[in-house]
């Protein structure tokens, strides 16, 4: 008790000694110990958290909420009861064990629902089923999309009926909820999508199916119930793509011959998207065939009696053709081609040459000269070749020799220049400041350090000496303690304690010195 008591006087007699800097770098190294063992507490106690089931009824949230508590199985209740977690480690096993139980029963309804066998369904039920299974497998599908978070899909199947003049279409419609940061999808997704639905549905057209955000925005286009208006847009996407394909082809070349920026090339393309079906029959006269022939044949016999021992008689034969021709005749049907190149125009802007020239002050210039026709002769030739030209077509090309500005592209040049050794060497003297920041703090840090131990070891409990026993062994006054005794440190004497002295022992040279300094 008393060391305990003698270890506490110390210690405050050390703390009421210490600097005020000490004091607080010391309070600092123990608040900052408590911080962290805090910390690393709560971090090792922590347990996170997540979402089993949202979107729960109350009636199946009760029962999946007693097979955890039975199972001892801990959660959390959010979105006003809706949603249950429970610690992540322990989802996906949680899961399957309530799946086996057949929990929970509501959400997407498959072709599992026909799993269960129950006896006396009516037809209405049946059909009523195979709707719910069908919508249900389809959400399932459009929901494998990333973009897409949930789906509802609806199906009307119309009953079948007598005449075909009183049979109605089916129709469908998809709400989709789209995920953070998808404000819509891509049209060609949302083709996917409404083949995907039209295709899964017997009779469901594409013109038949509607699309809608969570937001109540149509993403369905009106291509589907206007063909011209869906093939106007593909006329334009499939002539952009042909101007782009020529573009790429003969900028291409001009590149690898003249250099990236020596050329630009601009192609335009007319397209015939006129759709024209002809169907012609021709007859050949000079070749007629024949396609049927009757022939009739009639026998006539005939006798003259002049006298009754001469007898004579005669047969009278004729034969009767009817024979009727056909006319060889040739039946055509024929289909243009759609979307077939009628006129390609092409327009080439070509950059001259660069030669260095010293002018009058000695400075090198970069002095512009035009190209030869020949040249230019051989780039369009190129160029013709490139693209497919067709003089029958009407095919045009225009070529021009035309220096291009480039004071822009320079200014621009070394704007970024300029930038990146800049944002360079900044770069560099963050790095340097850093590193001698933390130099710094170390070094200074290490200082501290070493006077914060030296002194906290001078107020550590001295270690106890344990003296021999006397002779009898019942000597308990043998165990005694040492206390080093602390001695002062020497320091040097500093400037002003040597002027103290020699202020002291010869006073009249300190005067005469302070009488000459006030005289200068």
């Amino acid at each position: 008790m008393e060391n305990i008591k003698q270890y506490f006087s110390n210690l405050m007699d050390y703390v009421s000694r210490m600097t005020t800097s000490q004091v607080m770098m010391l309070f600092g190294v123990i608040a900052g110990s408590v911080v962290g063992i805090v910390i690393v507490v709560g971090w090792l106690g922590s347990v996170s958290y997540a979402p089993l089931y949202t979107n729960l009824d109350q009636t199946e949230a009760g029962e999946v909420i007693t097979y955890l508590s039975d199972n001892k199985i801990k959660y959390n209740l959010v979105n006003g009861g809706k949603t249950i977690e429970i610690p992540t480690d322990d989802v996906y096993k949680t899961r399957i064990a309530l799946a086996s139980q057949g929990l929970p029963r509501s959400g997407i309804v498959g072709y599992s629902i026909f799993d269960q066998n129950n006896l006396g369904m009516t037809d209405f039920l049946q059909n009523l089923n195979f709707r719910r299974a069908l919508e249900g497998e389809i959400t399932r599908t459009i929901m494998q999309l990333h973009e897409v978070q949930a789906a509802r899909v609806h199906i009307v199947m119309p009953k079948e009926r007598l005449f075909k003049k009183d049979a109605k279409s089916a129709t469908a419609s998809v709400v989709l909820k789209l995920r953070g940061g998808s404000t819509t999808l891509d049209k060609h997704q949302i083709k996917g999508i409404t083949h995907l639905v039209a295709s899964s549905v017997e009779g469901l057209m594409p013109s038949n199916i509607s699309i809608i955000d969570y937001n109540g925005n149509l993403l369905t286009s009106g291509s589907e119930s206007d063909p011209l208006a869906g093939l106007s847009s593909s006329q334009l996407e499939v002539r952009k793509q042909i101007e782009a394909y020529l573009q790429d082809k003969a900028q291409s070349m001009m590149d690898d011959v003249l250099g990236n920026g020596k050329a630009v090339i601009r192609v335009t393309a007319d397209l015939n998207f006129q759709q024209i079906e002809r169907t012609s029959e021709i007859f050949d006269a000079n070749s007629p065939s024949i396609r049927s022939e009757e022939r009739v044949k009639t026998t006539l016999a005939t006798s003259d009696k002049s006298d009754e021992t001469n007898e004579s008689s005669q047969d009278d034969n004729s034969e009767t053709v009817i024979t009727n021709y056909e006319l060889n005749k040739t039946v055509e049907h024929l289909v243009n081609a759609v979307g077939t190149i009628d006129r390609i125009s092409i327009a080439v802007m070509v950059d001259g040459k660069y030669s260095p020239q010293e002018n009058a002050d000695g400075v090198t210039e970069m002095i512009y000269e035009p190209r030869s026709q020949e040249e230019l002769d051989r780039f369009a030739s190129i160029i013709r070749n490139a693209v497919g030209f067709d003089s029958q077509r009407n095919d045009q090309i225009e070529m021009i020799n035309i220096a291009f500005d480039k004071q822009d592209l320079t200014y621009q040049q070394d704007m970024l220049d300029s930038m990146y050794e800049r944002e360079f060497y900044v770069d560099i003297a963050k790095k340097v400041g850093y590193f001698l920041l933390i130099a710094f703090l170390l070094l200074y840090f290490k200082k501290k350090s070493k006077k914060l131990f030296a002194a906290m070891a001078t107020i550590a409990p001295p270690p106890q000496v344990i003296r021999p026993a006397g002779k009898g062994g019942n000597d308990v006054e043998g165990f005694a303690t040492e206390l080093e005794p602390i001695v002062q440190e020497k320091r040097e004497p500093k400037l002003i304690d040597k002027m103290q002295e020699t202020t002291k022992e010869e006073p009249e040279e300190i005067a005469r010195v302070i009488k000459t300094m006030m005289v200068e």
